[in-house]
């Protein structure tokens, strides 16, 4: 892949500048945990099944979002493997769920059946990182369920194992978590505390958005407190597209703005948000995507993704202010962009990445199977990493380092 200066000089000045029907919690035994040495053989992340997901998560030693961390909602596989450069270590590798720090272990395959589109997350149990004691580190897991209005907050109890700090069956903080279509999303944010203690929930398809912080002191049950219940979108981006998607973007500290798309149509819509305002204020819209210094992602194929990326290699709680553009299904087909106020820049590709991104989910027919990219702390430069996969392709995963001093980057794995 080609390399744009141009973009690199323009990204570092900016950078620069800137109701539960059982209990799914059960009794079983480990299957295997602390494997070290190089890279590990463990399928669960290398090679996920089409019902694998994988996310980043930190578990408080230090060293940030340095861990891999899937689940699996067919096989109950669970996995947490730590990456430091070219090393990886296997700290939990089970097949019973997520392990609880008294012996049992969570369930995650009971509402299997719920999920209609596996690339797009559609239904079943999902999991996000969150800072739910507002360190700056995402050292807690929140789970959740699309239309059955149940989530779980875990905290982690060390050596793979996790403990229940809070549970619901009728939504969270008044946002229901009900509808029919379990199309529902929960993303972490910051609403203006300088930390992503906060959450985003909305419904695709149906326009609701809701941010709901946690009052509670550090270690506590959570208290969710709705601050803003938007039923038409947000910012004037009325989430009314199935596909619709939310993402955060840190430009300032307490300041984190929201980048709202939908794959298939181009509609991009930037917004703005001032600490704990009720408001936030579209600065850019576009119905053709993104495009700068020759490089364009129009969004307009479905399987079309972006993400908050870090290519300055800057551990700071400003780094990730840059859009990571990728089309699954289209030979390594990526873009990286900036949005500042109504203005795009960057715009350009970094060498070093050789992932093909071979799966269109949505080709003909649709497998819901396709390539996906996640940012994470693999090498100490905050999450500049990225681990590229695909859910059921059969591929092998990949795992890149950025070279902040040359904006290039390595595999790892």
């Amino acid at each position: 892949m080609k390399r744009n200066s141009s973009f690199v000089l323009a990204l570092a000045a900016l950078v620069l500048s800137a109701g539960c029907s059982k209990n799914p919690l059960s009794s079983s035994v480990d299957v295997s945990k602390g494997a070290k040495a190089g890279f590990p053989s463990n399928s669960y992340w290398q090679t996920p099944s089409a019902a694998g997901r994988l996310i980043r998560f930190d578990i408080g030693d230090g060293n940030g979002s340095d861990c891999l961390l899937s689940y699996d909602l067919v096989n109950n596989f669970f996995s947490i493997t730590q990456v430091s450069g070219t090393t990886g270590t296997t700290i939990i590798s089970d097949n019973q769920g997520i392990p609880m720090a008294g012996g049992s272990y969570f369930s995650l395959n009971e509402y299997a059946g719920d999920v209609t589109d596996n690339f797009n997350e559609i239904g079943g149990i999902h999991i996000i990182p969150y800072d739910a004691n507002g360190t700056g580190h995402e050292d807690h897991l929140l789970l959740y369920i699309p239309g059955r209005g149940i989530w779980y907050l875990f905290n982690y109890a060390g050596d793979g194992k996790f403990n229940v700090q809070g549970s619901g069956t009728n939504g969270i903080g008044g946002y229901d978590l009900a509808g029919s279509t379990k199309t529902d999303k929960i993303i972490a944010y910051d609403y203006g505390s300088g930390y992503k203690n906060a959450l985003i929930c909305y419904r695709p398809g149906n326009g609701y958005a809701w941010v709901i912080e946690n009052t509670a002191s550090a270690g506590a049950t959570p208290n969710w407190v709705a601050v803003v219940k938007g039923s038409s979108g947000i910012g004037g981006f009325d989430l009314k597209g199935t596909s619709d998607q939310i993402i955060t973007e840190d430009y300032n500290p307490g300041y984190q703005d929201l980048v709202c798309y939908r794959p298939g149509y181009g509609y991009v819509w930037y917004l703005t948000h001032t600490p704990n305002s009720t408001n936030f204020t579209a600065s850019y819209t576009s119905r053709s995507g993104l495009s700068a210094n020759g490089y364009t992602s129009n969004f307009m194929d479905y399987q079309d993704r972006m993400f908050p990326s870090n290519v300055s290699g800057s551990t700071g709680s400003t780094a990730n202010n840059t859009l990571f553009c990728y089309r699954p299904g289209t030979s390594g087909s990526s873009n990286v962009f900036a949005v500042s106020g109504n203005t795009v820049s960057g715009g350009g590709t970094y060498s070093g990445l050789s992932y093909t991104m071979p799966y269109n989910p949505y080709g003909s027919p649709y497998t819901y199977i396709g390539d996906h990219v996640l940012s994470f702390s693999g090498n100490g430069y905050g999450n500049s990493s990225l681990v590229f996969y695909s859910n059921g392709g059969g591929n092998q995963s990949q795992i890149y380092e950025l070279n902040p001093q040359t904006s290039t980057y390595s595999q790892a794995y």
